[in-house]
């Protein structure tokens, strides 16, 4: 019986210092940076983008301001000319209309004859956004005042005065000059174009992005403590192995 009792002690002993070793590697294993099992990697399935439909109304929003109304006039009596992006009548965004409106000043609407409440349309539009536009205008005001008597090209002069003042505001926005407030007759002069004479720039606040903060400092483990406890508990496991023995 004593015999069986020192065995199964023994193994006991065995089991305990097998395990606080592979404890004390696994502790180190972390320590120094050692590879850890990771889940294997989830692949997300391919997001496919659908075409954006160029010839379509730019979405709306719930609060539309000044610009954003002007957005919708443009696309409504503008972008057909003007293009989708401010910029001007090019091969590219005639690309964009069906095949039978690709060239339509060939056609008897907009061709040398045009019918009834037709007109002649001009083969080379203007861009109107963008760095190099704009460049017979010293400010907003006078952008204003030229498209509210010469826009649109088929109807001159036929949209409300807060309709020309959005899509001002509009044009404004998309060339960045636009601040946000709402603009009038009397504030548009102070929206000066790049490059005109006596244009002050104005200095926009560089947004500064704050430094990713750095991960907090993990403890280190000491690999002399882990083999001071191993030692600890291994004496212990031993002393009360030998104290069971000497009790039976």
């Amino acid at each position: 019986m004593l015999r069986r009792n020192k065995a199964s002690g023994a193994a006991c002993l065995l089991v305990a210092v097998l395990w606080l070793l592979s404890a004390s590697a696994t502790l180190a294993q972390v320590e120094h940076g050692g590879p850890a099992t990771a889940p294997p990697a989830f692949t997300p399935a391919p997001v496919v983008t659908p075409t954006p439909d160029r010839l379509a109304a730019p979405p709306t929003v719930p609060s539309p301001n000044q610009a954003d109304e002007g957005a919708q006039l443009y696309w409504l009596h503008c972008q057909p000319c003007h293009g989708d992006r401010g910029q001007g009548l090019t091969d590219e965004w005639r690309a964009q209309y069906p095949p039978e409106d690709q060239n339509c000043w060939e056609s008897g609407c907009h061709g040398q004859r045009p019918y009834d409440q037709g007109f002649i349309l001009p083969t080379a539009v203007p861009a109107v956004i963008g760095d190099t536009v704009l460049q017979k205008f010293q400010t907003m005001d006078e952008v204003y005042r030229y498209v509210s008597v010469a826009m649109p090209y088929f109807f001159p002069g036929d949209l409300t005065q807060a309709e020309y003042l959005a899509i001002v505001a509009h044009l404004a926005r998309e060339n960045g000059l636009w601040d946000g407030q709402t603009l009038t007759t009397d504030t548009m002069l102070n929206y000066p174009l790049p490059g005109a004479e006596g244009a002050v720039a104005t200095a926009q606040p560089t947004p500064t992005t704050a430094a990713p903060a750095a991960p907090a400092a993990q403890p280190a483990i000491d690999a002399g403590r882990i083999g001071l406890i191993a030692l600890v508990a291994l004496i212990a496991v031993g002393g009360i192995f030998l104290w069971r023995n000497r009790v039976r």
